[in-house]
């Protein structure tokens, strides 16, 4: 509905433009709206409020829905901008990005193309983002994926439900209809909460679907109730101050939900329901001064743009910082500078793509034919990526490979959402042998070395109790986490978790060696209301005293504990770095000494027999770099399948030197 049709109503353009102003200022990273991104569930709402309104008007008039006619129009819609968006991110990332990422944008091209997006992102596992590593320029288009396959299914499920529903003449003629909704809403709300903290529950359309069946209700209630809803100057009045106290309750939301972690969850439900009550106020009571306030011009126009907004935003969210440091030009990665460039984008996005092929572009052409241009181009749009930003030669494609090399976790949980709530988490049998145990404890540093203990394991006749959880410290201080979105957030349930588990596994098992390492030097720490950035003196202590709880825990039981020291840093991802310079090279070789920011912290393990005796240290940095060089394959193994964690090829084979550490260390193993 253009902004000139007599149905056009410019209060909902006002609230789009709320939402999508949540989502950017989030995306930018200002702190007072770390819930920012319920600006989606506005969306969502909206969005099931508006195309159900249209398919109920539709039926209404001609006693069904076309729905060729409807997946035309919604194609004409969506598909010309993002896949502008999505050549665009391409052709940045093939000039950006190392192989690693070019290979993963192909992947999310595809997914995105085809608007699966939202699923690429489930299955590619909680490894999806890891600290350091640069967001996925597509990942935004998770949303896009879950309204588009809303669109695919709801127009034909309604259309059964209307056909069966209407059979009864009268007012309960949209009331199976409405039952039908809140059935399915019901269902989908429930998953939304029993399936947090998860990727699955974030991203999943089964998860979601609630809040655009929530408009959905909304929009059949509106049909059914609208003519005798009350008008006046009061109703008028009232419903200015209910939009008011919505929009307050919307912002408080975003300024109270600290993060994605738990989300969406109970937190989305409040979200759903300030969406609804908003969107009623605002649509359904006489216009007055806050809805015009709502719907005033330039709002409007933001509310029209945002379409464009949101493909353009994230995108060169991530971009301008490797343009401002490819260019030297420091200012085009600040706020100011992304604002500009997400502006002029969405303008020619909208003028020159968006609204040309939607209301001018071969318009006499029928349903049919759009659908099968669209489809075309979708699917066109999917394979580019692939020979594009996939590698070619083997040796790249074997390379590459290793990013993947990494132990599986087998039965044992190791993924945040795998361990679920810590009330629930519990040490974990991964290998039951003899009567000697073992435990593994610490994050995926400590998890990198499981193969080698695989190896031990078989010879020794090992038990092996697991302990390893991604990205949560051994040391036991809480630390900033990235969420998602690649944004960081304090891990307090990590806290929780490592405060349960570690003392369960001596009180339960009594471990006879139990091995432990961690890399959260690189992390900062949240020390009270404080946030104590990496790199600073009172990191370092803070990080030294975090010690003291989890040995004394260790401690607790009659087992050696083993501190392994912490692995260099390579200032390159691996397998990328073989990718781009083939077979044999040795560019991707580092010298020790160029990960001087271990030292100060290796220094404090070193240094905790001192304080906690009986405590062991382990150094395996010879094995990965003898005689000071950390090269990129030794004896024909990559040795890493990132930046610091050993690839599982490599560490099994290493299992006879890091025995042999052990052994000279003192340590027992049977």
């Amino acid at each position: 509905m253009t902004s000139t049709s007599p149905h056009y109503r410019p209060h909902l353009d006002g609230v789009r433009a709320v939402a999508v102003v949540l989502v950017i200022l989030f995306h930018l990273g200002y702190r007072w709206v770390p819930g920012g991104f319920v600006g989606v569930d506005v969306f969502f709402v909206m969005s099931g409020y508006l195309i159900t309104g249209l398919l109920l008007g539709e039926a209404a008039r001609s006693g069904g829905v076309g729905l060729r006619r409807f997946y035309a129009r919604r194609m004409r819609r969506l598909l010309p901008a993002s896949a502008l968006v999505l050549l665009a991110v391409m052709a940045l990332s093939a000039w950006l990005f190392d192989a690693i990422g070019k290979q993963s944008v192909g992947h999310d091209a595809s997914a995105a193309a085809l608007y699966v997006a939202n699923w690429r992102f489930i299955t590619s596992g909680a490894d999806y983002f890891t600290p350091g590593d640069i967001p996925s320029p597509l990942v935004h288009f998770w949303s896009l994926a879950v309204e588009e396959q809303f669109y695919l299914v709801w127009p034909a499920l309604f259309l059964l439900l209307w056909r069966l529903s209407t059979r009864r003449k009268g007012p309960s003629a949209t009331g199976g209809l409405l039952a039908a909704v809140l059935v399915l809403g019901a269902a989908s709300a429930v998953a939304s909460v029993v399936l947090v903290p998860s990727t699955a529950a974030y991203y999943g359309t089964h998860t979601r679907a609630y809040q655009l069946l929530a408009g959905a209700a909304l929009a059949i209630v509106a049909t059914r109730f609208r003519p005798r809803l009350p008008t006046g100057p009061a109703v008028r009045w009232g419903a200015g101050a209910v939009v008011v106290a919505s929009f307050a309750g919307l912002f408080t939301l975003s300024h109270r939900i600290a993060d994605a972690t738990n989300y969406p969850g109970t937190a989305a439900l409040a979200v759903t329901a300030v969406a609804l009550v908003l969107i009623a106020a605002l649509d359904l009571a006489p216009a007055g001064p806050v809805s015009a306030v709502v719907g005033h011009p330039v709002l409007a126009f933001v509310g029209r743009l945002s379409y464009s907004l949101y493909l353009w935003h994230w995108p060169i969210i991530v971009f301008t910082p490797l343009l401002a440091e490819r260019w030297h030009r420091p200012g085009l990665a600040g706020k100011p500078a992304q604002v500009a460039l997400m502006a002029a984008a969405a303008l020619g996005s909208y003028f020159l793509v968006e609204r040309p092929v939607r209301f001018r572009l071969w318009m006499p052409a029928p349903a049919g034919a759009v659908i099968a241009v669209a489809l075309s181009v979708s699917v066109l749009v999917s394979v580019v990526g692939i020979p594009v930003l996939q590698p070619r030669n083997p040796f790249a494609v074997r390379a590459l490979a290793a990013v993947n090399d990494l132990a599986p976790p087998g039965p044992c949980p190791y993924f945040r959402e795998q361990w679920g709530p810590p009330s629930r988490s519990e040490p974990c049998v991964y290998r039951k042998g003899g009567r000697f145990t073992v435990a593994l404890v610490g994050d995926s540093h400590a998890q990198q070395w499981q193969p080698a203990f695989d190896v031990l394991a078989q010879k020794y006749d090992l038990t092996i109790i697991r302990v390893t959880r991604r990205g949560c410290p051994a040391n036991s201080i809480t630390v900033f986490a990235l969420d998602d979105q690649g944004l960081p957030h304090a891990d307090v349930s990590c806290t929780r978790w490592r405060d349960r588990v570690y003392a369960h596994l001596v009180q339960r098992y009594d471990p006879d060696l139990i091995y432990v390492e961690t890399r959260s030097h690189e992390w900062g720490i949240r020390d009270g209301a404080r946030d104590v950035e990496a790199g600073t003196p009172e990191q370092l202590a803070l990080w030294t005293a975090g010690w003291t709880k989890t040995l004394d825990t260790l401690q607790a039981g009659h087992g050696q504990v083993v501190v392994g020291e912490t692995t260099p840093n390579i200032r390159w991802r691996v397998p990328a770095c073989l990718a781009e310079h083939g077979k044999g090279t040795k560019a991707c070789d580092m010298p020790l000494a160029d990960d001087p920011g271990v030292r100060p912290f290796n220094a404090v393990i070193r240094a905790l027999p001192s304080r906690f005796p009986g405590v062991k240290v382990v150094d395996a940095t010879p094995i990965i770099c003898p005689d000071g060089m950390c090269p990129a394959m030794l004896d024909g193994k990559i040795v890493h399948r990132d930046d610091d964690h050993l690839s599982a090829s490599f560490a099994r084979a290493a299992a006879p030197a890091f025995e042999a550490m052990l052994l000279d260390a003192g340590v027992r193993l049977r």
